[in-house]
């Protein structure tokens, strides 16, 4: 049987292409207009992930049918993984989400201690069903 798999596939989109190209246009213009001089644009072609703070893979929401996490950056279907990074969110409001980041996983982790004390220090139950107490027969 052995454990499931995660496979990931990212890439960029053909809306994602367009959004750069019209990010570099309004760029230029925008410096343009501003008096500044030899603008020269590029685009390097870099991999997902490698010069921005990718965000929105592995949403929180309260349906596990439309989201992965829970309200605790908890996977729905698997209670012992927490995702504290940005891919919980589908973005973020300052450049530099560090701090955010920090800010989730210790929320996660204080979740995380208390319902693991909640399963240490559960007050005992005893069972409802009387135990069964068996003799040997005597020896003929």
């Amino acid at each position: 049987m052995g454990h499931p798999l995660l496979v990931t596939n990212v890439g960029y989109d053909n809306n994602d292409e367009l959004l750069l190209k019209d990010f570099l246009t309004q760029g230029r213009e925008m410096l343009d207009k501003a008096g500044v001089k030899n603008i020269t644009t590029n685009d390097n072609h870099w991999a997902p992930g490698r010069d921005i703070h990718e965000m929105g893979g592995c949403r929180m929401g309260k349906d596990p049918k439309t989201s992965l996490l829970n309200g605790h950056n908890q996977l729905h279907n698997c209670k012992n993984v927490f995702v504290t990074d940005g891919a919980c969110m589908t973005s973020t409001g300052n450049a530099s989400p560090s701090i955010l980041y920090m800010a989730l996983t210790a929320r996660a982790a204080n979740f995380a201690v208390a319902e693991l004390k909640k399963e240490i220090y559960r007050p005992f139950t005893p069972n409802p069903e009387p135990r069964r107490q068996y003799h040997r027969a005597p020896s003929p």
